[in-house]
């Protein structure tokens, strides 16, 4: 594609001139009659680190900090003959905020200073669904909840469901947990068939989204993880180091360390694990199914002046795996095994040209393999298939304040090469596939325009446009309007918020071109469906949010979406390759209900409840990739294999000074997933136990122990079954484990 290539390089010569956005807080300093205070001292901090910037207000009351991370803040404000206040809030990636704060006054000079705290507990601007977790609400969670971003979906995101072979289903469809990375995104799927992962351990912020998508989110939806680094800038020379032991060969050993020197700050991180489960097993028992994998990130931080940093995050991961066995193959000695390897880099750099304009711009590169290895058993089917993707691309995005407007305008511009190859054998089973090999060369070329204002006294909106253009097997593009609005009660302390999306979704990336090539050729003609195409979307979403008390809310979201293509993994035979085909139409709605209590001091007790029911349902005919052996007729429809009506997850914990002890449950729920042809699968409910405690401290030094028990009841329930020749995959069986935390 020498026009893209052509757009890269000359975008790569001009970056300087490109400007793009962060985080900016802005707001107004009044005292409790409503009069503007101005002169007003504004000093920004973390919760937990230094000072990050200082302000005063204006004649009018109002202030403003730019360039700044997203994270846990605490906002300190003085004014002579007023009491201090001290207010929290947690700031999105991206997403600007908007405080109005109230300073009472004081009755006579001599009266004691006395800080009034607040909190913020619902954002009032908040136009879509979206839960934002810290660091901090991370390492408060016990081991399991947090070991991927698999298990972090699984319990904290509403209606996240387990499907067939491994694969997470959110807002109904499979392709659902697509990752951000300090702004920038790829098209790889994370789940563990396909991609190592990344550790949750090296997230500052980590915001679950799943609904009211401004326009400049791209690829894929249902479940995003818009994730920010950490920064060694904050860590001032501290780190840790983390054991982790638990029966059926879970193990996890794994540091981190962070500083600076200078105006460098650095953050290193390191991971090795095994597991005797590392896929979900075709039986109650695990059968060949040991893996094993690392991961490392680096990240360097360099304050170049006043106005500008320049940020290299470095991540590499791998993984080694068996392919689990039913115990017929097992009796055979089947002994099939997959590689995987990721490699990312992210160059970033920001710059402030004043309060109101800033810019950042990213250069990112993701080089990627997978290897199915052949068994070496003469009797069970063979299948020996690998697939090497690169991605090369540069984002910008232009961000300007005036008049109360916050307008962001951007350009996402990558280049892809994929290259995939597969053989299948099936020693005595009728279906036959013709080997493949073969490379795509394309990419994607992405534009969007929104705004962020309030038109009217406590309402926000944000609007906006996005243009993508997809090339690889074919040539798509699309407009998409998007729209969100966000009306704020005060005196109930509601907030009411709508929110419409166009959206499109480019074809998965893995195994797209073995897909298309089995959609053109295969040897039955009525399958012949033609290569994968873009799934298209109108997404509809209303929701309401309550706060209840400081720091309780509830929530309460209604969505509906409809399309066209819709993605769903097919598994090729037997071969344990998952090749994607297209629905001619989806339909999926659902509720959702969360409950979220972070940390009450007072009571030493937070926790999250979250429930969800949902329906999805597939139309035919089957319109790109590989068709399989029942293709539906026009208007036939079916259930997913992922389709879950009822979902439910809770997390409760107790923390109390002493030794920093703590204890606590998450349970999960499902009421079952379908199975073609047949009836549901039985419901199933799951509780895990953890526990812990501070063994040793010798500030700055400490010493945590963990103890952990999960799946207590041993339910190995039947999680899912994709078709009628594939075996069901089940849960996993109780495990017992701790883990020892050395802080220093």
């Amino acid at each position: 594609m020498p026009s893209l290539r052509l757009c890269l390089f000359t975008l790569l010569l001009l970056s300087p001139s490109i400007i793009l956005a962060q985080t900016t807080v802005e707001g107004a300093v009044h005292d409790t009659s409503g009069l503007p205070i101005a002169n007003a001292s504004i000093s920004l901090q973390h919760q937990v680190g230094a000072k990050v910037q200082e302000t005063i207000t204006d004649a009018s009351g109002k202030f403003r900090l730019s360039a700044l991370e997203a994270g846990a803040y605490s906002l300190q404000v003085q004014a002579s003959e007023y009491y201090p206040l001290h207010y929290e809030f947690i700031l999105r990636p991206r997403q600007p905020l908007s405080l109005n704060l109230d300073l009472q006054k004081k009755e006579t000079v001599q009266e004691s200073v006395e800080v009034h705290a607040g909190y913020l507990t619902i954002d009032p601007e908040k136009t879509g669904s979206s839960y934002t977790f810290t660091h901090q609400d991370l390492e408060r969670l016990p081991d399991p909840i947090v070991e991927s971003t698999s298990d972090l979906v699984n319990n904290l995101m509403p209606g996240a469901s387990d499907s067939h072979d491994n694969f997470l289903a959110v807002r109904g469809t499979e392709f659902s947990l697509h990752e951000f990375i300090n702004g920038v995104s790829f098209l790889d799927n994370t789940q563990p068939q396909f991609s190592p992962g990344v550790s949750p351990q090296i997230f500052e912020t980590v915001d679950l989204m799943t609904g009211g998508f401004t326009p400049e989110y791209g690829n894929r939806f249902g479940g995003v993880l818009d994730i920010t680094t950490r920064s060694g800038a904050e860590l001032g020379g501290h780190g840790d180091v983390n054991f982790r032991g638990a029966t059926v060969d879970n193990f996890d050993l794994n540091a981190d360390y962070g500083g600076q020197a200078g105006r460098l700050g650095y953050y290193f991180f390191v991971d090795g694990f095994t597991s005797g489960r590392y896929l979900d097993p075709p039986e109650p028992k695990e059968l060949f199914d040991f893996g094993k994998g690392s991961r490392a990130t680096t990240q360097l931080d360099w304050r170049a002046g006043k106005n500008d940093t320049i940020r290299l995050l470095l991540m590499g991961s791998g993984a080694n795996f068996q392919q689990p066995n039913i115990t017929d193959d097992q009796d055979v000695g089947r002994d099939a095994q997959r590689h995987l390897r990721q490699y990312t880099a992210i160059l970033g750099w920001t710059h402030t040209f004043s309060p109101e304009t800033l810019l950042h711009t990213s250069l990112y590169e993701r080089n990627s393999s997978d290897h199915v290895l052949p068994t070496s058993d003469p009797i069970t089917p063979l299948s020996d298939a690998s697939r090497s993707g690169f991605a090369l691309g540069i984002k910008s995005d232009l961000s300007h304040s005036w008049r109360g407007h916050f307008f962001k305008s951007g350009i996402d511009l990558v280049q892809l090469r994929e290259g995939e190859s597969f053989f299948f054998n099936p020693r005595g089973d009728p279906d036959t596939f013709p080997a493949f090999q073969g490379w795509g060369k394309g990419g994607q070329a992405s534009f969007y325009l929104q705004d962020h204002f309030s038109p009217l006294r406590n309402l926000t909106v944000d609007v906006g446009l996005r243009y993508d253009h997809f090339d690889l097997v074919s040539a798509d593009q699309q407009a998409s309007p998007r729209v969100g609005l966000a009306y704020h009660i005060i005196n109930t302390k509601s907030v009411i918020h709508a929110a419409y999306n166009r959206l499109f979704s480019p074809p998965p990336i893995e195994y797209s071109l073995l897909a298309s090539f089995i959609g053109n050729n295969t040897a039955t003609p009525g399958q012949r469906v033609g290569n994968l195409r873009p799934y298209t979307q109108n997404y509809y979403e209303v929701g309401w949010s309550q706060e209840l008390a400081p720091r309780v809310s509830l929530e309460l979201s209604a969505y509906l979406h409809t399309g066209r293509n819709s993605f769903e993994n097919h598994e090729i035979s037997i071969s344990r390759i998952f090749a994607p085909i297209n629905f001619d139409s989806a339909r999926s709605k659902g509720v959702e209900f969360v409950l979220n209590m972070r940390q009450l001091e007072r009571l030493g007790i937070s926790g999250r409840l979250q429930y969800a029911a949902a329906r999805t349902i597939f139309h035919g005919p089957i319109t790109g990739g590989f068709a399989g052996n029942e293709p539906l007729t026009p208007g036939e429809f079916i259930v997913p294999a992922f389709d879950q009506t009822h979902t439910g997850t809770s997390q409760i914990f107790y923390r109390n000074h002493w030794r920093g002890f703590w204890a606590g449950s998450a349970m999960r729920y499902g009421s079952g997933t379908i199975i073609e042809h047949g009836p549901r699968l039985p419901q199933h409910f799951t509780t895990d136990l953890a526990s812990g405690l501070t063994l040793w401290r010798t500030e700055p030094r400490y010493l945590d122990f963990e103890f952990n028990v999960t799946n207590v009841s041993n339910s190995i329930y039947q999680i899912a079954k994709e078709s009628e020749e594939i075996p069901i995959q089940y849960a996993p069986s109780r495990t017992v484990g701790g883990s020892l935390k050395l802080h220093f």
